[in-house]
């Protein structure tokens, strides 16, 4: 199976997302570089070497300070989520598709913008999906050029269109993509963790990375809690548990002694915004991890 880090922590806290409520987000804000590379240091010297991050804007301003200020692009270990669906429809929609483009490019130089407005102008003149994808792909890590990328994981809401309409191609491209130019580990994002592990079983593509969500309450479990423990229990995959604190509706210590009673969860995402906060949750999840290989 693939090495991925059984803890990971998520960007959400950081970059002002919340599952739940749009304005509770807006108040929490979104976090400096600096307070994320305080963080990050933190959290690194309690085992939580890898971190989950959406392709967001404020990515690439806060690997440039990585790269300028610290050597932690050179200990941790990125699981970026592409694309940023939600962010690139409402850039298009307050700016237009040109300063879209414009911005998601902003990372390249001169040769590798030419390059990659080349391949997919020749895509969309062929009406070429697959061609596309791949640009979609290679816009979307430009910022990540410089540090260490794990794994790759496809947004849920491109993997659940794909999946419900059965495109077996974007799943190919995608694994095809991630291994060959990025030498990464693909991964995706569901929220139908069940029908997507028999769908990838019957495609013969089950041996790579699924993130999803797991819950005692059975929050986004789809099509139910006891479906998704029943196909945890056949994947073949690695798999990442999200929304394990149910949008806040558990308490930790509670959604992490359920996630680590289940077989085959190799690893967890959570997400933190305050030291304090890091602290007495990366504790809980070393100690259960501690007590689940005794």
């Amino acid at each position: 199976m693939h090495s991925i880090d059984p803890i990971l922590l998520g960007d959400n806290p950081l970059m002002g997302v919340d599952h739940l409520s749009q304005e509770r987000a807006r108040l929490r804000g979104i976090a400096s570089a600096n307070q994320i590379i305080e963080l990050l240091e933190l959290s690194y010297n309690m085992n939580v070497k890898g971190f989950v991050v959406s392709t967001h804007p404020q990515v690439k301003t806060l690997i440039e300070y990585m790269l300028n200020n610290t050597d932690l692009h050179k200990k941790i270990s990125f699981y970026p989520i592409l694309p940023y669906a939600y962010g690139y429809v409402r850039q298009m929609t307050e700016e237009g598709v040109v300063s879209t483009i414009n911005n998601a490019l902003a990372p390249a130089n001169i040769q590798k913008k030419v390059k990659i407005m080349f391949s997919g102008g020749l895509s969309m003149l062929k009406k070429d999906v697959n061609g596309l994808l791949k640009t979609f792909i290679d816009v979307e890590l430009l910022p990540f050029n410089n540090v260490n990328i794990r794994c790759v994981l496809l947004h849920d809401v491109l993997t659940d269109l794909a999946l419900s309409l059965k495109l077996k191609n974007i799943f190919e491209l995608f694994i095809e993509q991630i291994n060959d130019k990025y030498n990464a580990i693909p991964g995706f994002v569901t929220k139908n963790f069940a029908r997507l592990v028999r769908q990838l079983q019957e495609w013969d593509m089950d041996k790579h990375v699924i993130m999803a969500p797991f819950n005692e309450v059975g929050f986004q479990m789809n099509p139910s809690r006891k479906e998704c423990e029943c196909a945890l229990r056949d994947c073949k995959s690695d798999v990442i548990a999200m929304s394990t604190l149910a949008a806040g509706y558990l308490k930790p210590k509670e959604a992490y002694k359920y996630i680590f009673s289940l077989p085959k969860m190799d690893s967890i995402v959570v997400g933190v915004s305050k030291k304090e906060h890091a602290k007495e949750t990366f504790s809980l999840l070393n100690s259960l991890m501690k007590q689940r290989y005794e």
